[in-house]
């Protein structure tokens, strides 16, 4: 059900609707198990007609991965900062897509997100994640609808602003609560304090 009303937002968005009534005798879209199929009949389809349907297949295909890319830094905000002021949630924000710009870290905020030691069947081994939330054996689930809306819009400012606006973290890709003195913080580089967090690089 998320996948069919993301993918009626996405032809909303991008105003594909249309489109598609138009050439609807070769081209369908079609949600399943998770993922959008963009189906074309070549057969009855001119080559302009086809050229218009690999460019909805490669805009759905982009939305699609901005909406999962979204909702995983919309959780790290809500599981790492939701107590925080808006200052400290962007910082949040900020310190996850640093890490997509390093080297050292994966390419995806969803990947940023989930990054953990794993076991021999590929699941994450309990507080062994780099976001602490994913696997400290709890349910990710916001419970705060409310507090998710406001991760949400962070989320959306951030993803939006990120390279156009100042790093409130001084480019940052650590961080940890003000209670307690990691092991690690000694080989970074302190750069600011914003609410319940420190940070570093």
């Amino acid at each position: 059900m998320k996948t069919i009303k993301a993918t009626q937002m996405i032809l909303k968005r991008y105003k594909l609707k249309d489109t598609i009534a138009l050439v609807s005798g070769f081209l369908s879209v079609i949600s399943m198990g998770g993922i959008v199929f963009i189906a074309i009949n070549a057969s009855i389809a001119s080559a302009n007609q086809i050229a218009i349907a690999q460019a909805t297949s490669l805009q759905v295909d982009r939305q699609l991965e901005y909406v999962r890319e979204h909702q995983c830094l919309s959780l790290n905000i809500y599981h790492e900062a939701r107590s925080d002021s808006q200052l400290g949630q962007k910082a949040v924000g900020f310190v996850t897509i640093n890490r997509v710009m390093d080297e050292r870290y994966p390419d995806t905020i969803c990947d940023v997100v989930y990054q953990s030691h794993v076991d021999q069947n590929g699941n994450p081994l309990r507080n062994k994640c780099q976001f602490s939330w994913y696997c400290d054996g709890k349910h990710d689930r916001p419970l705060n609808k409310d507090d998710y809306k406001v991760a949400e819009i962070n989320a959306s400012e951030i993803m939006g602003d990120y390279g156009k606006i100042p790093d409130v973290t001084s480019g940052a890709t650590m961080y940890h609560a003000s209670y307690v003195k990691p092991y690690w913080a000694k080989s970074y580089d302190r750069t600011v304090r914003i609410d319940s967090h420190i940070f570093y690089k």
